[in-house]
């Protein structure tokens, strides 16, 4: 049986490996070009970019564009040096490369919707604080159990049997967060994220997001694509449509879609994007596969 590959697009960038942009100036891609033109679509200034200094991991949106860039950059050189997957698949916000990867979209759309709502998600959690954190160390039951007394707090994504992401009101998760660590969690970090993605507190928004969505033209996907909302494959164009309010608006299962692809005879996964967070992810999933990242020089 021929091997079969996957695909998968990261969220936003904790910390860029810095070869990236070596990488795709050795395929001749011309990023500040695409920067350039980005800025000018969206209306917003992208061009003081600097990779070294990671200068924009704090600035939300300009981490969720730059993501975007720098994975249809990537997905635009696998294209042209012929490496096309079985499967994509795009975790939280790298669900826009990976329909751009599928050729649902186009590169502009792409930008506009990341754009648009997150301005939407802005506008309807208006002044409030919310934090999204990563949570090493327990069992499902045990994290569920700890965050049962803050109303408010979910855990919103599912990495492994003892890797999760929390999300909730700040004053709430930071509470949460000093009794994990009291009750022995082996790991936490909190994200440079300022609103509750995947969350119950923006379900009640779900058709303020699909209103935005139905705005663009999404087509048939030419690779069959994964969701990570309830591992569906998603065949058309009015399915991936819909994806993207679900993508906000319900929670994520990693290690669930992983075990789905491996039902799948999926046996290598490549990361297309910058940094190296879905690779890390991987090391909480049991199976017979190997785990790439282009940002690691892989593949391409």
């Amino acid at each position: 049986m021929q091997k079969k590959i996957a695909h998968l697009f990261p969220a936003f960038v904790l910390k860029y490996e810095k070869n990236e942009s070596d990488i795709l100036e050795k395929h001749g891609f011309d990023f500040h070009r695409v920067v350039s033109e980005s800025s000018e679509i969206l209306g917003i200034d992208l061009k003081g970019f600097d990779i070294v200094k990671n200068n924009f991991l704090d600035d939300e949106l300009r981490n969720q564009l730059f993501s975007y860039i720098f994975s249809c950059a990537f997905s635009d050189i696998l294209h042209k040096t012929g490496k096309i997957p079985n499967y994509i698949s795009g975790f939280s916000m790298g669900i826009y490369a990976a329909f751009y990867h599928a050729k649902s979209i186009d590169f502009a759309t792409g930008l506009m919707l990341i754009s648009e709502l997150f301005n939407e998600v802005k506008r309807v959690m208006k002044d409030n604080y919310y934090i999204m954190a990563s949570v090493i160390g327990f069992k499902e039951d045990e994290l569920k159990l700890l965050i049962n007394d803050f109303k408010n707090v979910e855990a919103v994504v599912k990495n492994g049997d003892y890797s999760f992401v929390i999300s909730g009101p700040e004053i709430e998760l930071k509470h949460l967060l000093e009794i994990l660590e009291k009750e022995g969690a082996i790991h936490l970090n909190q994200f440079n994220v300022k609103f509750p993605y995947h969350s119950k507190l923006l379900k009640i928004h779900k058709q303020n997001f699909s209103s935005i969505a139905s705005k663009y033209t999404f087509n048939d996907p030419k690779i069959d694509v994964i969701s990570m909302v309830n591992q569906n494959e998603l065949k058309d164009a009015n399915q991936l449509q819909n994806e993207i309010s679900l993508n906000i608006t319900t929670h994520l299962d990693f290690m669930k879609t992983m075990h789905i692809f491996d039902q799948m005879h999926v046996k290598e996964f490549i990361e297309v994007g910058a940094g190296v967070s879905l690779l890390k992810n991987s090391k909480f999933i049991e199976g017979d596969f190997t785990f790439k990242a282009i940002s690691k020089g892989h593949i391409i």
